[in-house]
């Protein structure tokens, strides 16, 4: 009850549209077993009495068609209710995991796959609807119904009424075995649903090497054997609860089973009369109903509190704790400040202290998984460090809100996003309040105003899934002008140049150029000869600062400098020898 309770916190009005909801659907039941007290009475008046007249009739059909009338709209009454809270409950579910991304360290956001992200996003979440709509109100209306009509079945009397209820334990016995299967299989099944999906999304990635190296999807292992081990753990589940499912289905409904036999030999024998031997059949007939909407929710139950438990794992996941100045450092330095940074209790970042000041270009270079990146994206608050302080000016980026923090730094990263929508829309981004002209006027400082306009419908085109209609130029040429828009004070370039051909090389520089001018800035590069102009170059080896200084200094004094700038030099001649052919 709490696991439901918890997921209808997340609509601000459940409370009165719940109880709306199963007053309706209440309504709508015992209505819909007013017409057997009316056929009874129909019954009793020609059996018994003879009084029955056609005007009579008329008005007991009149009252029968009005009871089918209402119950058709309070059932919709209160079905619209239910789906109005269901739907606005999913929405404040969905809102939360949006905000959730926002505010979790990217750390552990990484943690989750990208398929058990979508599930919770989508299906867990979706699944809810199940629960909100129909198990809670109607599960609960169907409850006061059964317990109505029982006890007026025990008013008439309680032989009738016990032989009524006598299906009710027969039914159920097979009932408590799909849920004894359902609790053993469940785990499993979820495990090889959410292995599909991962699988299933890998393998959509990856569809360009899957067709360079001919992996057709029955060659693609981790892909058929999930999708096959998930069928196989579908099917088990179903065979296992195919005959327990018939039981219930069978005797639940069948509550004449024994009324009817019972009640005869009452009857006969005497000690019950003809009226509460028709009523007792007729109440027990209208009962049927509510037992089997009932239990035919019940098997939901472990499924959904299942999955309401994975949204709400993800909802537990600790948070970045934001700060809460909201004003602007006046000085716009950055400093790391013996800053050290651990993976999983896995220190990658190891005492590092360094000054980038404003109006200068500090850049941050080593070998791979030196911690370059690992740098940047502290500043920018993907992670919180472990220990020592990170500050713009003399304030400390967790004072700043997280609002206040993104606004004072534009970061183009290595792995470009851009969203299925206009390159307009995309660059706007970067300011969501800029005119159209504005937009415009950045497009053409990045150096990316000439192929826009040659698109088939210019700043109007759309750039497909994560961009893919453009080339990976294209998108970083983008990415700085969204940037330029924002014209955030400190800029980080996460090698910003990555996908540089020597064509579109000196356009994406004077990008770069028209970015940085009066900004501090922080460039992280793999290819040296970008930063040899830069004011102030960090050397980071294994996740310690090695050295520091300009180009010439480090040539003069840093050994490993010198074997990454001979490296760079010789990778800038290297060509593909063709064995009889001079390269």
């Amino acid at each position: 009850m709490n696991t439901i309770m918890r997921v209808y916190s997340y609509s601000a009005k459940y409370k009165k549209t719940m109880i709306a909801s199963i007053v309706c659907l209440t309504i709508a039941a015992v209505l819909s077993a007013v017409p057997y007290f009316i056929i009874y009475d129909i019954i009793m008046r020609f059996t018994e009495t003879g009084t029955l007249s056609v005007q009579y009739i008329a008005i007991a059909a009149g009252a029968i068609l009005a009871c089918l009338l209402l119950n058709t709209y309070t059932l919709m009454k209160g079905l619209t209710f239910s789906h109005h809270l269901a739907y606005d409950t999913l929405r404040g579910m969905r809102k939360k995991v949006a905000d959730k991304l926002l505010k979790i360290p990217l750390g552990t956001l990484e943690r989750h796959s990208t398929g058990s992200l979508k599930k919770n996003f989508v299906e867990n979440i979706e699944n809810m609807e199940l629960l909100l709509a129909h198990a809670m109100p109607e599960g609960i209306s169907n409850i006061i119904t059964l317990v109505i009509l029982s006890a007026a079945l025990f008013v008439v009397d309680w032989r009738m009424a016990l032989a009524t209820l006598a299906v009710v334990p027969i039914g159920i016995a097979p009932f408590f075995a799909i849920f004894k299967v359902s609790v053993k299989k469940m785990v499993p099944y979820y495990q090889a649903s959410k292995k599909m999906n991962e699988n299933i999304i890998e393998y959509i990635n990856g569809m360009e090497v899957i067709k360079v190296f001919n992996q057709t999807p029955s060659s693609f292992k981790k892909y058929s054997s999930s999708v096959e081990n998930y069928t196989k753990y579908t099917l088990d589940w179903y065979k296992m609860s195919y005959n327990y499912m018939t039981l219930y289905d069978v005797f639940l409904p069948a509550t004449l089973l024994f009324v009817l036999p019972i009640g005869m030999v009452l009857y006969l024998g005497g000690t019950l009369s003809l009226g509460a031997f028709v009523l007792g059949i007729l109440l027990a007939m209208s009962i049927g109903i509510p037992i089997i909407r009932l239990v035919e929710f019940f098997p939901t139950f472990p499924m959904l509190k299942h999955q309401s438990g994975k949204i709400e794992e993800f909802f537990n996941e600790l948070e970045l704790k934001s700060g809460e100045r909201a004003s602007p450092p006046k000085n716009h330095t950055v400093t790391f400040d013996h800053v050290t940074f651990a993976y999983n209790d896995l220190d990658v970042l190891h005492d590092v202290s360094l000054t980038a000041k404003k109006n200068t270009v500090t850049a941050l270079v080593g070998e791979s998984g030196a911690g370059k990146s690992t740098l940047a994206k502290l500043l920018v608050r993907f992670w919180d460090i472990k220990s020592g302080e990170i500050k713009i000016g003399d304030v400390n980026i967790r004072d700043l809100s997280f609002e206040t923090l993104m606004n004072e730094i534009s970061y183009v990263s290595q792995d470009i996003f851009l969203f299925n929508t206009t390159i307009l829309e995309n660059i706007r981004m970067g300011n969501p309040k800029a005119t159209d002209d504005e937009v415009i006027k950045m497009a053409k400082l990045a150096q990316c105003h000439e192929f826009i306009t040659e698109t088939e419908q210019g700043y109007q085109t759309v750039v497909g899934e994560t961009g893919d209609k453009l080339s990976g130029g294209q998108r970083q040429r983008i990415a700085i002008a969204r940037a330029m828009l924002k014209n955030a004070p400190i800029v980080v370039l996460d090698e910003a140049t990555s996908f540089t051909d020597p064509e579109n090389e000196d356009k994406i520089q004077l990008a770069l150029n028209g970015l940085i001018r009066g900004k501090t800035v922080i460039v992280i590069a793999h290819r040296l000869s970008t930063i040899v102009n830069a004011d102030q170059i960090i050397l980071l080896d294994s996740g310690r600062v090695s050295a520091r200084g300009t180009h010439s200094e480090l040539l003069a004094t840093s050994l490993i400098y010198q074997k990454m700038w001979a490296a760079h030099r010789e990778s800038m001649e290297w060509d593909i020898a063709v064995k009889g052919r001079s390269a």
